[in-house]
């Protein structure tokens, strides 16, 4: 068939399938008139083949993947980018008439063309991004996954380093970009130095929807500075020169092959870089206007291939963050994504994900080609544990040309003989787990194993310098003395935390050292001071929560240190200037340390993205002292730490220095564009409407914890630990204190919120009063000491129908004094119905929990609390007839799992007879005399396991209910510490 068309395209390398373009460019006769229907036939087909070269652009941007032939890709991509401009000539052409052409005969020779350039191969890219995937990016079907927020900035930064690297291709003159952030990597990018050094002139416009190219090309000329030339001039002035000229919101109508078409010469590099304002490319034009479309959602593909192979753990709140880190620190790199994912694939525990993230994070000591697939490799090793036995001698004796295999049966008996294993059925074990893991891949039958070239390079690098990858691993052993001199020579990393270390070295030499977590050491109060004179690799220094007061100043010479931890450090309270010469620290971590004010070289953090900070210092003269003499935080620091992700500052409420300032630091935040994540203590609630003003960087925090009001600093809380870590354990946190009334800067930033923390309210009747409509989002919910509030619901107040409270899934309620029950008034239908944890503590004037028209709505309620309410004689209130209380069959609290009633004088029954709980699993009874019969109806659960309450209680229960089930048991508790203890235990089973 290509001989067929052979003045046209000629194959150069049938076996690679590139194509060469011959003398003749339209290598046929040009007769008649094309057929409508053949030219749109041939536009559909050209879609698809140019929708093919952006993709094959896109990925070949992405970081260095050996096994691909980039020369023979890049070749067909000029070839189609060639024939695009040749079809838009052609068509231009019989648009005018001033051509015709046989209809048939022509029309399906470039068909044929079109369909030899769309069976070019991508097998060797299929070897990183599956074949399904690669197809549903070409029908933009590809996004199923939830899109973090993080990951489109990363796309941005994607999308620039692609335009970065086709901007130098020759046949590239015009790139579009599209979809979200579009206009933000045209801004970015005229900021890149390599821009400045590669064009002479840089200009960037914004057209209006009626602009014509007469209008563009002078805006253009204007801003060059050249407006007051001649036509002539201007196009001699740009046809000599390299030139950039990005475009933004360019309407659909314009023709960008059309802009500045006196200005391109073949010897200097000119480009146009435009956004438009709709993504439909082609909707006014037949063919592309565009050498290259760049759409912004394919560039979410580290994050879609990452989301493929780790699963559906990692939408999991607690994991969400740390996996958009660790495929942030991939870097694109596609091979090292996939890795991280088959190895993090299932895995929920938190704790595993983080080693993960600081894996990533190391400069490894040797010299290795690929440092990302290189730590990569190194966590997957260490989370292979014995396995990586099997691994190293894969590396050792496996033929390490790519294109050679070994037979899986060849292989396993070589471990046999080698005795790592002992027979067959344990060999093909192991070759499943390392096929899992990406290490190794089989043929299509199966039979024959391979190893890829990198991964067997960068493995080979990871086992021969033993010396280079030594852990020493003594965290939580006790230990009273630091390691000896040797191991600290050889080690790469160094567990210490959670010992009990009173001194370290003087002066280790330890230049290979990349981590040291010295954390939890609470005698560990002085660091020597030339400490850190030998530690010239060290990237991560976690000294939290010691009692050190001061940092020696060799720490200050660690030039490559990036994470910086000094959380819960509570004597330490000057941080030294020297801070600054840290220059590639990216995270500095003082979170409830004592410091008395930040130094102004902290400024000079041009890396910094993560700054947490906590001022509460005072000397031994008193706080009042200490404070007059410094600022809180110098002006303009934190505005100078452009590249800030995360930002907190917890202060003393006390401290006057911070009132004076905090406007001052709200307008520096506002000029934070990265921030995705902010703490910061209010003292009005009118100071959010700054935020609510910058509706740009509000809207994009995927976190942030407002502390509104002027509080105490207490000592000893009397919010008991649980309900303050689910506080903190939501993105979108809004804790106020000593309110008054329900001010509208309030009710803004609660429809955002996911958590309320609402302390000593002075004169809020009920939560409802903060309007429901305001509350949709919100998910945990803590009150405590508001001295008015009633109820939490009133339904005299809503004003809306929907389900009131419907999102909320954890209430905790303390010392309300006036309270007298949660819901007033009839219960809507959804209301309260994802409410999964209920707690109720120190209401001395609550007489009634739940009525039958609420308890109807708590479907997935799995933990109810109530502890000190002398009123309640029921948790169920309900004027149901004994007849009726018979006849009802519905079991209500479905899922409740945990039942705790503690001090309750009054409490005479739990349901009034109805049928609760049945699949409850644990109940605790303590400070209830008056409970003396427990209804059938309340314990029968075949899931229970046990009662928790005191001896003579349960002795004295008439008549006693003992389950007969396997599992169940009675647990006697003496006092209110056993008790407490007790009910942790069964926390920690029922959460696990």
């Amino acid at each position: 068939m290509i001989s067929e068309f052979k003045g046209f395209w000629e194959l150069k390398d049938s076996k690679k399938g590139a194509y060469k373009k011959s003398k003749t460019p339209m290598g046929y006769e040009q007769e008649g008139e094309e057929s409508q229907m053949s030219l749109h036939l041939t536009k559909r087909k050209v879609g698809d083949l140019n929708r093919k070269k952006d993709l094959l652009c896109l990925i070949l941007s992405y970081p260095p993947m050996r096994t691909i032939d980039k020369e023979m890709h890049e070749g067909w991509i000029r070839d189609v980018i060639q024939i695009n401009g040749e079809i838009r000539e052609r068509e231009k052409m019989l648009l005018k008439e001033e051509r015709k052409m046989s209809p048939s005969h022509n029309a399906s020779k470039l068909h044929s063309v079109i369909n030899t350039l769309l069976d070019h191969s991508m097998d060797d890219i299929e070897a990183y991004i599956p074949r399904v995937m690669i197809k549903k990016m070409s029908e933009k079907s590809l996004h199923h996954y939830t899109v973090p927020e993080k990951m489109f900035n990363l796309a941005v930064d994607f999308a620039i380093n692609q335009i970065l690297r086709d901007i130098k291709n020759p046949e590239i003159h015009r790139i579009e970009v599209s979809g979200i952030n579009a206009t933000k990597v045209t801004k970015e990018l005229k900021n890149v130095l390599e821009i400045w050094d590669m064009f002479d002139i840089v200009v960037q416009l914004r057209a209006s929807p009626d602009s014509t190219i007469a209008d563009i090309e002078k805006h253009i000329a204007e801003q060059s500075g050249v407006s007051r030339l001649s036509r002539d001039e201007v196009d001699k002035k740009f046809k000599g020169t390299n030139f950039l000229i990005i475009l933004d919101h360019i309407h659909e109508s314009i023709d960008l092959s059309e802009v500045g078409t006196n200005w391109w010469n073949c010897k200097n590099i000119q480009k146009i870089v435009s956004t438009r304002t709709t993504t439909i490319l082609q909707k006014a034009h037949g063919w592309m206007t565009v050498d290259l479309e760049i759409e912004m959602e394919d560039h979410l593909l580290s994050w879609e291939l990452f989301c493929m192979n780790v699963g559906e753990v990692v939408h999991s709140p607690h994991i969400q963050g740390v996996a958009v880190d660790v495929v942030e620190l991939c870097h694109g790199h596609l091979l090292a994504i996939v890795l991280m994912g088959r190895a993090l694939k299932g895995i929920n525990n938190v704790g595993v994900w983080k080693q993960a993230y600081h894996a990533l994070c190391l400069s490894p000591t040797s010299q290795v080609k690929d440092s990302i697939l290189f730590n990569a490799l190194a966590f997957i090793c260490e989370k292979l544990g014995s396995r990586t036995n099997y691994v190293k001698h894969c590396v050792l004796n496996m033929d390490k040309k790519l294109l050679k295999w070994m037979e899986k049966l060849r292989l396993i008996r070589r471990w046999i003989k080698d005795g790592l294993l002992g027979t067959f059925d344990e060999g093909e074990v192991i070759v499943e787990d390392l096929l899992n893991a990406f290490l190794l891949e089989s043929s299509k039958d199966r039979v024959s194993l391979r190893m890829r070239d990198e991964i067997c390079e960068e493995l080979g690098n990871l086992f021969i310098p033993k010396p280079n990858l030594s852990v020493l691993n003594l965290g939580g052993k006790g230990l009273t003395m630091p390691p000896n001199d040797e191991a600290w020579e050889e080690a790469e990393k160094i567990h210490l935390m959670n010992n009990e270390l009173s001194e370290l070295p003087d002066s280790p030499n330890c230049p290979q050292l990349s981590v040291l977590l010295l954390q939890a050491n609470p005698f560990l109060t002085v660091i020597p001071p030339l400490f850190f004179e030998h530690m010239t690799s060290l990237q991560i220094l976690d000294l939290s929560h010691t009692r050190i007061k001061s940092l020696p100043k060799s720490l200050f010479k660690l030039s490559k240190l990036r994470n910086f931890l000094l959380r819960g450090c509570e004597l330490f309270m000057e941080m030294p200037p020297e801070v600054g010469e840290l220059s590639n620290l990216e995270v500095l971590d003082c979170e409830g340390t004592e410091i008395v004010s930040l130094p102004l070289e902290v400024g000079k953090l041009s890396k910094l993205k993560c700054l947490r900070l906590s001022f509460y210092g005072e000397d031994e003269d008193g706080r009042k002292n200490s404070w007059s003499s410094t600022t809180i935080i110098p002006n303009n620091v934190i505005g100078k730490l452009f590249q800030l992700q995360e930002l907190s500052i917890d202060v003393n409420p006390e401290d006057e220095r911070w009132n004076a300032i905090v406007k001052i630091i709200i307008k520096e935040v506002c000029s934070l564009n990265r921030l995705k994540a902010l703490k910061l203590c209010l003292p009005e609630s009118v100071l959010l409407t700054d935020f609510m003003l910058n509706s740009v960087l509000f809207l994009t925090l995927l976190h942030f914890n407002f502390i509104v009001g002027c509080h105490l600093r207490r000592i000893i809380s009397r919010l008991p630990l649980e309900p303050m870590l689910k506080f903190q354990e939501q993105k979108r946190c809004l804790k106020y204190v000593n309110g008054e009334d329900f001010p509208v800067e309030i009710k803004e930033v609660l429809q955002h919120a996911t958590a309320l923390f609402l302390d000593r309210h002075l004169t809020l009747s009920s939560l409802s009063e903060f309007g429901v409509e305001n509350m949709k989002k919100l998910r945990v919910c803590v009150m405590m000491e508001c001295k008015e509030i009633q109820t939490i619901v009133d339904e005299a107040e809503i004003n809306e129908q929907g389900f009131v409270l419907g999102s909320l899934q954890y209430l905790s309620i303390h010392y309300m004094k006036n309270m007298k029950s949660i819901w007033k008034g009839p219960v809507q239908k959804g209301c309260l119905s994802r409410l999964k944890s209920l707690a109720l503590h120190t209401c001395p004037e609550l007489t009634t929990i739940f009525t039958l028209d609420l308890l109807g709505n708590l479907n997935i309620l799995e933990e109810l609390l109530i502890e000190n309410c002398p009123q309640i004689n029921s948790v169920v209130t309900h004027e149901l007839a004994a007849k009726e209380i018979q006849l009802c069959s519905v079991k209500h609290l479905p899922k409740l799992r945990k039942l705790s009633l503690h001090y309750m004088q009054n409490l005479v029954t739990i349901s009034s007879g109805l049928c609760i709980a049945p699949k409850v699993e644990w109940m605790s009874f303590y400070g209830c005399p008056n409970l003396k019969t427990l209804s059938p109806m309340d314990v029968l659960s075949s899931n229970s396991k046990g009662i928790i309450g005191e001896v003579d209680w349960w002795n004295n229960l008439t008549p006693k209910v003992r389950p007969k089930y396997p599992n169940f048991a009675f647990f006697p508790v003496k006092g209110a510490t056993e008790l407490m203890k007790k009910l942790t235990e069964i926390d920690d089973q029922l959460h696990q």
